[in-house]
């Protein structure tokens, strides 16, 4: 499949999906398992993706990709938005051991702060949390200056958000981009979610391999000081 780099190419080259139920029917609603090969993951989607587009968003130092489903013309009507470098894991509490308190503090954040209407934590698998998150059905407009609430418009359509820490210690965020949060997209997109596997080397392996290095470093600065010494007294 062609990997397109930015979002307005392909917005330019690729036509109109034909209805998603349509194409549900066709492939006999079989989940099709997109592997990315560039930021090393699986995950189970609805049908095959018309696109894929790399680095979506304007922040350069976002990484993932976009997996679109279905389209009319320009507007995104279906679509998993997937970062793999979703949040900074050193100011997010640890959704499995942190303490309730803090855990809701954090959550509570998310909706007070940043444009969520709800935010709950869930299992991600039978070991591994996370935290499932859904945009306001209404956007309060504040006047920066004075902190004053200045009015308020009903969002055009709402997405769902999930972010959590892999195995391997990567801090991932799946975005559902969809026309409607009817039951059976959630659902199809709770399983895309639970099937998430990270196929890059594991934190802790990349940091041994680094330990690995510096000492090996070490000890040959240290014998070819010592070879000099040596020299150096005869």
């Amino acid at each position: 499949m062609r990997k397109i780099i930015f979002l307005t190419a392909l917005l330019m080259m690729i036509l109109s999906a034909t209805a998603f139920a349509e194409e549900v029917e066709e492939q006999n609603v079989e989940p099709y398992i997109y592997t990315s090969e560039d930021f090393k993951f699986t995950i189970a989607c609805p049908i095959k993706p018309i696109a894929v587009v790399q680095n979506p968003w304007q922040e350069p130092e976002k990484r993932g990709e976009m997996l679109v489903f279905a389209n009319e013309g320009f507007d995104i009507k279906y679509a998993y938005l997937i970062q793999v470098n979703a949040f900074d894991d050193k100011n997010v509490p640890d959704f499995n051991k942190a303490d309730k308190k803090i855990l809701d503090e954090y959550l509570t954040n998310l909706v007070e702060n940043n444009g969520f209407g709800s935010a709950d934590l869930v299992s991600i698998s039978s070991d591994n949390k996370g935290v499932f998150a859904v945009t306001a059905e209404t956007i309060q407009v504040v006047n920066q200056e004075t902190g004053e609430l200045e009015g308020e418009f009903v969002a055009d359509r709402r997405d769902i958000y999930t972010f959590f820490r892999t195995p391997q210690g990567r801090c991932v965020g799946i975005q559902l981009i969809s026309a409607s949060l009817d039951k059976e997209f959630v659902d199809v997109y709770r399983y895309g979610v639970a099937s998430f596997k990270d196929n890059s080397e594991s934190v802790k392996n990349k940091t041994d391999k680094k330990d690995k290095k510096d000492k090996k470093d070490k000890k040959d600065k240290k014998d070819k000081k010592d070879k000099k010494d040596k020299k150096d007294k005869k």
